[in-house]
């Protein structure tokens, strides 16, 4: 059985190993990431993506990948060469797409509830920018559909994000603001993300995300990760960018699990 897999952050500020996020089969287990570093955010997410696919066997771990950012824009196309390194099931969602995955999901998630195995692969959903989907937004009253019926997928993110980790589903995503994190995510959505990434923002906004006003004095390179279920907070300087080579390095490595 695969050990707990985890997203390295970040070098700590104190003497100790990498800064890192622990994905447990156990409600909560989702991951935040708040704040307007574009580049940092985008190297948490792509170290994210190549460390946990090197961490599970062919077959036994699924990627999703919702990229708010426009096709063509330098930030899709760097994820992009990402996604081309991974070995494993990754599907990218196109901007119509968003119903039919999340109803993808929402079955997934019916399925595993009712058939408890660790025989199901752990499945990653990553949302980069999760204000930009409208229709991923919680209780939107403005919107109407003529068909009343049809899945909400917005309740079905929510859905997945408080009972998806412990049936081995986990949510990782981003946003620019607390603003967009309120007006996005119930309060009950919020509460299942015990994993926080924060950037620098007002102190007000830090203490509202993490209880804590600290992110409102870090400097441009550092982030604070904060762990509800443990109860700590860890500030640490977020890893750069990868270039080329480490992703071409990076493909190589990966290519050898299809090899094993």
């Amino acid at each position: 059985m695969t050990p707990n897999p985890r997203i390295w952050l970040g070098a700590p500020n104190s003497i100790k190993g990498p800064t890192e996020v622990i994905f447990q089969k156990q409600s909560g287990n989702n991951l935040l990431i708040v704040g307007q570093r574009d580049e940092a955010v985008l190297a948490i997410l792509s170290v994210g993506f190549v460390s946990l696919a090197a961490q599970f066997p062919i077959g036994k771990a699924n990627f999703i990948l919702f990229d708010g950012n426009p096709p063509g824009s330098t930030s899709r196309e760097y994820l992009e060469k990402i996604v081309a390194t991974i070995p494993h099931k990754v599907t990218v969602a196109k901007p119509n797409d968003v119903a039919e995955i999340m109803n993808g999901l929402a079955a997934d998630l019916k399925q595993r509830a009712e058939n408890p195995s660790d025989e199901f692969p752990t499945t990653f959903v990553f949302i980069h920018g999760l204000q930009k989907f409208a229709k991923l937004r919680n209780e939107d009253e403005f919107s109407f559909s003529s068909d009343d019926s049809a899945p909400n997928p917005a309740s079905q993110l929510s859905k997945l994000i408080t009972e998806g980790p412990s049936l081995g589903i986990h949510v990782i995503a981003t946003f620019d603001t607390y603003n967009n994190v309120n007006r996005f995510l119930s309060k009950k959505a919020f509460s299942e993300f015990e994993m926080r990434v924060l950037f620098q923002m007002s102190a007000n906004d830090s203490a509202s995300l993490i209880d804590n006003p600290r992110a409102g004095s870090l400097g441009l390179h550092r982030a604070l990760f904060y762990n509800e279920q443990q109860g700590y907070l860890e500030l640490f300087r977020p890893y750069a960018l990868p270039r080329e080579e480490w992703i071409q390095q990076a493909a190589q490595n990966l290519s050898q699990l299809s090899q094993g």
